[in-house]
């Protein structure tokens, strides 16, 4: 098996920060709402490799967010914060649960690591539901 070598981006250059803003601003910022609406307990961190690591509980499934990000690069119409080729899909760890669910995002390596997730759409449905609930 032969395996590509991917030049990853450093930790701390400024890019490797602006490719984090990046994608907060395609998780949350790029829809009405955004794919991360309804996730609870959002969580970021810093990898020792270079990339970061993305946590929530009850909101998408990693593959939701994914083909999310996938989308939003290729739609110059919705957003120019990611072009097309930003995005490679490099790992699904629903495939292997050995790893996790992988991006590289110009070069940095994200992982995506939810708990407990129940899907977008069930995601927003209880969202909405607890926002309706506290203003009746």
């Amino acid at each position: 098996m032969i395996v590509a070598r991917v030049n990853l981006e450093p930790r701390g250059t400024a890019h490797h920060y602006e490719v984090l803003g990046r994608l907060m601003y395609a998780l949350f910022d790029t829809g009405a709402p955004g794919i991360l609406e309804g996730a609870q307990h959002f969580r970021f961190w810093e990898t020792l490799q270079g990339g970061f690591s993305l946590s929530w509980d009850r909101g998408p499934h990693a593959k939701e967010v994914v083909d999310e990000l996938l989308e939003i690069a290729a739609d110059d119409e919705r957003t120019h914060v990611l072009r097309p080729g930003d995005v490679v899909f490099v790992h699904d760890g629903a495939l292997d649960t050995s790893r996790y669910t992988t991006v590289d995002i110009q070069n940095v390596r994200i992982q995506i690591r939810p708990f407990d997730t129940i899907g977008q759409e069930a995601a927003l449905a209880e969202a909405f539901a607890a926002v309706r609930t506290t203003y009746q």
